[in-house]
């Protein structure tokens, strides 16, 4: 093996490295990183080494990721491909010992930085596995990733394997590519909760569930009770509006503005014939014009969620959804019932937990509502999060009781 670039990094990246961040952000000091170098070795201010780093010169934005703190790094490099496979040995039997992941066909067998693989999300799909990579560095391993995933659960295909390279970046947004056949398109359906969504692999960007949320699905069914009527503003391709039927919401109205989705929730609806599909409504229109629509209609909820897309565009203007929500409120509120609930979420890292929580609260002061915090939602479950790295921590919700 050749030797690994020793590189000084900036003094702001070995505060965060030393403080547990996994990451190398793009700067004067990573940009000059040896472009050929698969790995390079952090150096502090007095040229001490700090980490071992998965180089990516590629990344916009992220240009390194910690692989190991442990010395020597020379020594830990010569055995990356035993460690990918015990660290992905150790993510699966996390998972294969998690109770909760038993009412549920989807999950996450890993997810990422916490469980210390930089980067690698695998998603597994009933009988498939979608193995996604937020970092092109993974690309050269792939078939080590399979091989040790198919040793785990022989169960899974080889034609049932799909690969993403996904991330912030428009250059890499690529569609789930199936391991044997690149111009396979798949439908199928899986089981969460004892729903049945169907879920598509190969023909669009996201395949029609959000994992990540599933344990958060099933934190609220203690607030939702039969009888109630739910509101479901981007709603998707409906999760959250069938697990609300499913526990005996009996007015239920999904808003979303893309056809695609609300066609795919309908679908999602027929699949459940326990369901009755006369207890729901769908409203293909912008949000704004949907409460707009239901206020003039004296139209009033139990529950309203609201999940909103970290930014969003009306093809004038892109608004992010922290401030989009303060005109939110007030038309929510005026749509919630005495007593009723709020479920308030954010998708992004960019603002904290805190920093939400004032941000809402200032927005219910100026407004002038009333308004109780019940309860924080995060990643839980098969979703682990990582202490002082706040990026693997973008999703987080507030539940809120009007008084």
């Amino acid at each position: 093996m050749n030797k690994i670039p020793e590189c000084l990094i900036h003094p702001v990246s070995i505060k965060l490295l030393r403080q547990g961040h996994p990451w190398i952000t793009s700067d004067n000091f990573s940009n000059r990183f040896p472009r050929q170098s698969e790995f390079v070795i952090a150096m502090d201010e007095r040229k001490r080494p700090l980490a071992l780093l998965m180089h990516d010169p590629y990344h916009k934005n992220v240009k390194a990721r910690v692989w190991s703190t442990k010395f020597p790094f020379d020594r830990e490099a010569q055995h990356f491909t035993a460690s990918i496979q015990g660290r992905l040995d150790l993510a699966f039997e996390k998972r294969i010992q998690q109770k909760e992941l038993k009412e549920r066909e989807n999950y996450y067998l890993v997810f990422g930085e916490a469980d210390q693989l930089p980067g690698l999300f695998i998603q597994r799909l009933k009988d498939r596995v979608l193995i996604q990579f937020y970092t092109g560095f993974w690309n050269r391993y792939k078939s080590i990733i399979q091989t040790t995933l198919q040793e785990v659960f022989p169960e899974i295909r080889d034609e049932n394997v799909w690969f993403q390279l996904r991330g912030e970046t428009k250059e890499l947004q690529k569609l789930p590519i199936n391991s044997q056949d690149q111009n396979r398109r798949d439908e199928f359906h899986l089981s969460e909760f004892g729903i049945q969504y169907l879920i598509r692999l190969g023909s669009s960007y996201d395949h029609g569930l959000y994992t990540d949320m599933s344990s958060i699905r099933h934190h609220l069914s203690k607030f939702i009770n039969p009888g109630m009527s739910v509101l479901n503003l981007y709603s998707y391709t409906g999760a959250f509006s069938l697990w609300s039927m499913k526990l005996g919401a009996t007015n239920v109205v999904s808003v979303d503005l893309s056809p695609k989705y609300i066609e795919w929730l309908q679908q999602n609806i027929a699949l459940n014939p326990d369901l009755n599909h006369t207890e729901h409504e769908a409203m293909t229109k912008s949000v704004d014009d949907a409460l707009d629509e239901l206020m003039a209609n004296n139209k009033s909820f139990d529950f309203i969620i609201c999940d909103p897309p970290s930014s969003s565009s009306d093809g004038e203007k892109r608004t992010s959804a922290i401030k989009a929500y303060k005109d939110l409120l007030e038309k929510m509120n005026k749509l919630l019932k005495p007593s009723g609930k709020l479920v308030i979420f954010l998708n992004t890292h960019q603002v904290g937990q805190e920093k939400f929580d004032r941000i809402l609260k200032d927005y219910l002061t100026e407004l002038k509502l009333n308004y109780k915090m019940i309860t924080r939602l995060q990643l839980a479950q098969d979703c682990p999060t990582l202490k002082g790295f706040p990026e693997g921590s973008y999703l987080k919700g507030i539940v809120l009781e009007k008084q």
